[in-house]
């Protein structure tokens, strides 16, 4: 068994956001990326075991190569693309997107009966990944955004992401500044607002209000650096 969090994200959704877990595994527990600390062998064992707790096939659960973009993808089956969004209609198949920090997203579309799972770091929101994912899901299955529910995973926080120049010249709106002449960046509500100006309903939208950074549950790359692992946040139709 894996530890994760259970989003409700409707009927026949199963939706969930993985937690640090080393009680089978050793550190970095199950973690879902390739990195210094969790060799292709860890990794895959990690997605056996969250096959086994999820009751599902390995093959049922898919990921990407993520690269700080706002490329979507749309997936029945394994792939191996890089890509920053999958979006699945397909029974049985699951989608996540590996995390460390930055945010994941899940979308679910009851009336087209889709789903999608996106991350968006910095990088993700400056380019809107979560606009280009539901512009791609109107275009392919007729999505209303006002029927979507969305979910934000926990993330580095407003009060403890430090963040550059870089950052604040593409999210000034959501920085404030630092006496040391840096700012601390709000993720969450950046892409909260951009999910609203989409037209996500205000009532359809959760959160976790947890920080990646100060809470040792969640995998936070800013805090262990090369030693860390990385969540997945995952959805899919039962």
């Amino acid at each position: 068994m894996i530890a994760f969090d259970t989003v409700d994200m409707g009927q026949g959704v199963i939706a969930g956001v993985t937690r640090v877990d080393t009680s089978v595994l050793p550190w970095p527990g199950a973690s879902f990326g390739i990195t210094p600390s969790a060799d292709a062998g860890h990794v895959e064992r990690s997605y056996e075991m969250l096959a086994e707790t999820l009751g599902v096939k390995r093959n049922s659960i898919v990921t990407a190569q993520q690269v700080h973009g706002k490329t979507v993808v749309d997936v029945s089956a394994r792939v191996s693309s890089s890509a920053d969004a999958l979006v699945t209609s397909t029974p049985g198949v699951i989608v996540g997107v590996k995390l460390a920090d930055c945010c994941g997203v899940l979308l679910h579309d009851p009336i087209h009966r889709v789903v999608a799972a996106v991350h968006s770091g910095w990088r993700g929101t400056a380019q809107n990944i979560v606009a280009a994912t539901i512009e791609h899901m109107q275009g392919a299955y007729g999505t209303n955004p006002a029927s979507l529910r969305a979910h934000m995973s926990a993330c580095a926080s407003g009060s403890m992401y430090e963040v550059g120049q870089d950052v604040y010249d593409v999210l000034s709106a959501h920085c404030k500044p630092l006496p040391n002449g840096k700012w601390t960046f709000d993720n969450h509500e950046a892409i909260h607002q951009q999910m609203l100006a989409c037209g996500i309903a205000e009532s359809n939208i959760s959160s976790d209000s947890g920080c990646t950074m100060s809470d040792s549950t969640y995998h936070s790359f800013r805090r262990d650096k090369e030693r860390s692992g990385r969540m997945l946040a995952f959805i899919g139709f039962q």
